[in-house]
């Protein structure tokens, strides 16, 4: 799950980028916001889910170096882990209410055979972040400093 996550995120900024890339940024204030928020959330979330240990007890990708006991190489953001995620999935709600707010803002939906794949795409990647998230904030120990 945590793969999909980082796939559907790294998707849907690279699917904005190339939209941002050949149509611009948009006139109106609210949908430049929106625009703002669909490539910088997916790129917290995605470094979010990456830095962390994997919840199923595998080590996940910041734990795979071999660094020395008590050195901070490889966990840049140790202590701060459970912040992260709480950012992380703050800003996805928000970009969860941003897209509902989207889709029934552009409802007669402009002409075009990518539009409706993208509306789910950006539809379903915080609802799998947040899921992720959540899920990790559940599996990871409470008592135990990283």
């Amino acid at each position: 799950m945590e793969t999909l996550a980082v796939l559907c995120n790294v998707l849907l900024c690279v699917v904005t980028g190339f939209l941002v890339a050949t149509e611009g940024i948009p006139d109106k204030p609210a949908y430049a916001v929106f625009t703002l928020l669909m490539l910088l959330v997916p790129v917290l979330t995605a470094l979010t889910i990456m830095r962390r240990p994997s919840s199923a007890g595998r080590p996940g990708p910041a734990e795979k170096g071999h660094a020395p006991a008590g050195s901070s190489a490889g966990g840049g953001w140790r202590g701060t882990g459970g912040v992260m995620r709480c950012v992380a999935a703050s800003c996805n709600l928000v970009l969860l209410g941003f897209v509902c707010w989207a889709l029934v803002g552009q409802y007669p939906y402009p002409e075009g055979a990518g539009v409706i794949p993208y509306a789910a795409v950006a539809l379903v990647t915080p609802v799998v972040s947040l899921a992720v998230l959540v899920r990790s904030a559940r599996a990871s120990p409470r008592g135990r400093q990283p």
